[in-house]
C-alpha cells in the first residue's frame, strides 16, 4: 500500500441538537442510529493541511491492508465507512468521515479515527493549532460529541476518537494519542503493510516506537 496522493469528495455538515464535551479518555454511548458523521477541523494555514483516516480493527490490529480507509482507499470494503472530503470556511479546515456501524463486519470490535499532518519535512500537527474532533449521531437535528484535541507539539499524527463495541451496542471514546513517525508509521502499529520510502542518504535518526494506544496518560477517571 502507497500512501500518497489525494482524493476530494464534497462533505455536507449537518447542524443541530445537543453537544457532549469529551475530555482525554472520557467516553459516551453511541445511540442506535443509522448514520454518524465524524469530522475533523483545523486552522488553514498556506502550505500546510492536514488528512483524517481511520482503521477498523479486531484485537487492536487490522485484518489486512483493506480495513485502512484513506485518501488513496476512501471507502471500506463493506461500505460501511467512507470519507466525506475536505471543505474551507472562515480560517478552518475541516475533513469528514461517515460511519454506518450496523454494517459493521462483527469480526471488527473497534474503529480508530486519525489525524495526520500533510506538509512539508518538519512539519507538525502543533502548526495547525488545536484540532477539534466532531461526531454527530443521526442526520435529522443530531445530537454531537465533541473533543477538543491539545497539548501537541511535534507530532505528525494523532488518534482522536476510537469507536468501539461494549455488550450489544457501541461507545465513542475520546483519545489524544500522538505520533512521531506521521500517518505510515501509525498504520504500521495497527498491522497496516505501508511501501517503506528511501531514507535520506545522511539519515541517523533511529525509527519512533510503537505507542499502546490504548493506554495513554490520561486524566484520572479513564475507562477502558
Amino acid at each position: 500500500m502507497v500512501l500518497h496522493g489525494r482524493v476530494t469528495l464534497t462533505y455536507g455538515a449537518v447542524q443541530g441538537g445537543e453537544v457532549v464535551d469529551l475530555v482525554m479518555g472520557g467516553n459516551t454511548p453511541i445511540p442506535p442510529v443509522d448514520l454518524l458523521q465524524v469530522s475533523c477541523s483545523w486552522s488553514t494555514r498556506t502550505g500546510l493541511d492536514a488528512d483524517l483516516s481511520t482503521l477498523q480493527l479486531t484485537g487492536g490490529r487490522v485484518r489486512g491492508d483493506s480495513d485502512f480507509v484513506f485518501y488513496n482507499q476512501p471507502t471500506s470494503t463493506d461500505g460501511a465507512l467512507q470519507l466525506t472530503g475536505k471543505h474551507s470556511r472562515d480560517g478552518t479546515s475541516v475533513d469528514g468521515l461517515s460511519a454506518q456501524l450496523g454494517r459493521v463486519d462483527p469480526e471488527v470490535d473497534s474503529i480508530v479515527v486519525l489525524v495526520s499532518v500533510d506538509g512539508p519535512p518538519g512539519s507538525s500537527l502543533a502548526d495547525l493549532g488545536d484540532l477539534l474532533g466532531t461526531v454527530r449521531f443521526g442526520t435529522a437535528d443530531p445530537d454531537e460529541a465533541q473533543f477538543q484535541v491539545t497539548g501537541l507539539t511535534t507530532e505528525t499524527a494523532v488518534v482522536v476518537f476510537e469507536l468501539y463495541r461494549r455488550g450489544i451496542g457501541w461507545k465513542l471514546r475520546a483519545v489524544g494519542q500522538g505520533y512521531q513517525d506521521g500517518l505510515a508509521g501509525l498504520a504500521r502499529d495497527f498491522g497496516v503493510h505501508v511501501d517503506a520510502e528511501p531514507a535520506p542518504a545522511d539519515s541517523s535518526t533511529p525509527a519512533a516506537p510503537a505507542i499502546d494506544w490504548r493506554h495513554p496518560p490520561v486524566p484520572a477517571g479513564y475507562e477502558i
